[in-house]
């Protein structure tokens, strides 16, 4: 599954805490990552949103993360357990965003990801 392999290369990074978004009712202590899948603006491709989350005062090491730690983490197509490469293309960003109701700031990066068979 896409989500599995995303969150399973994100573990690899500086900040272990990665969960996926339908999959807790409580997230763990910052920082932490979660991961979003989405429908992609084209057929037979998925927007994934990986939303950093890091505590006031850790601004710089919030856009590190975001815009240059999890780029490298995917230059190397990924895979899934049951063997499907992905490759994920950027796609976005957003500036970092305040205060969120864990007292959290937060920014996301955006990718495309071909489907299998369609890469």
């Amino acid at each position: 599954m896409l989500a599995n392999a995303v969150i399973k290369s994100l573990k690899n990074g500086t900040i272990p805490n990665v969960v996926f978004f339908s999959d807790t009712d409580t997230f763990p202590a910052p920082p932490y990552v979660v991961v979003k899948l989405e429908s992609g603006s084209q057929a037979n491709t998925r927007l994934i949103r990986i939303i950093v989350h890091h505590k006031k005062g850790m601004a710089d090491e919030l856009q590190n993360y975001t815009m240059l730690e999890i780029d490298e983490l995917f230059v190397s197509p990924i895979e899934d357990d049951e063997g499907n490469r992905y490759r994920l293309y950027k796609s976005g960003y957003t500036d970092i965003t305040p205060e969120t109701d864990d007292n959290t700031y937060f920014m996301e990066r955006i990718f495309t990801v071909p489907l299998p068979g369609y890469q």
